[in-house]
C-alpha cells in the first residue's frame, strides 16, 4: 500500500478476533517482522497505554491540558515520570505492591509535614499516620539518596 507523504513500502496487515466488531489494521514498514511479532508488540504497546490511561485519570492529565497551556509531550511526559514514582513506591511497601496510585496518594502521599532545605540535604519530615508503621517498615527513612540535580544533596524522610 501507499501513504500520503511518507515515501517507501508500506505494509497492512488486517486480523480479525481481537475482540472488536471489525478487523484491526495494523501498518508497518518493518518487513523483517512477522505478522505474528507485529500483533505480539501492538499487544505490548496497548498494556503499556491502558497503564497510562488509569495513570491519566488519576493524574488529572486532561484537566491540566485543558486549563494549563502547556505542551501535550511534557504532560505526557509528567504522567509517565509521576506513575514510575508511584509504582517504585508500591515495590518499597509490602502488601501494596499493585497498588493504584490513588490509594499509595490517599495512604502514604497525601501527609501533613515539614520539609527543611538545608545545604547538604533536604528532610521530609512527616506527620503522624495510621499507615506510616508500613513506610518505616519500607526502611524510606533510612535511605539518603542523593539527588543530581539538587545540588546532590541528600534526601532524607523522617517521621513524627
Amino acid at each position: 500500500m501507499k501513504l500520503r507523504g511518507y515515501e517507501g513500502p508500506i505494509r497492512q496487515i488486517a486480523v480479525s478476533g481481537l475482540g472488536h466488531d471489525h478487523p484491526t489494521l495494523f501498518i508497518s514498514n518493518h518487513f523483517d517482522e512477522t505478522p505474528r511479532e507485529l500483533i505480539i508488540r501492538y499487544a505490548g504497546r496497548n498494556r503499556i497505554e491502558d497503564g497510562l490511561g488509569i495513570s491519566v485519570n488519576f493524574f488529572h492529565h486532561d484537566c491540566l491540558a485543558s486549563e494549563v497551556r502547556l505542551n501535550v509531550d511534557l504532560d505526557a511526559a509528567l504522567t509517565v515520570i509521576a506513575n514510575g514514582c508511584y509504582r517504585w513506591l508500591a515495590s518499597q511497601l509490602r502488601g501494596y505492591e499493585k497498588a493504584a496510585p490513588k490509594q499509595l496518594y490517599r495512604r502514604f502521599v497525601e501527609t501533613g509535614g515539614t520539609v527543611l532545605i538545608q545545604k547538604e540535604r533536604i528532610t521530609v519530615t512527616l506527620e503522624r499516620r495510621s499507615h506510616n508503621p508500613i513506610a518505616r517498615e519500607a526502611a524510606l527513612d533510612r535511605d539518603q539518596t542523593q539527588i543530581p540535580w539538587l545540588g546532590n544533596r541528600r534526601l532524607v524522610f523522617a517521621f513524627r
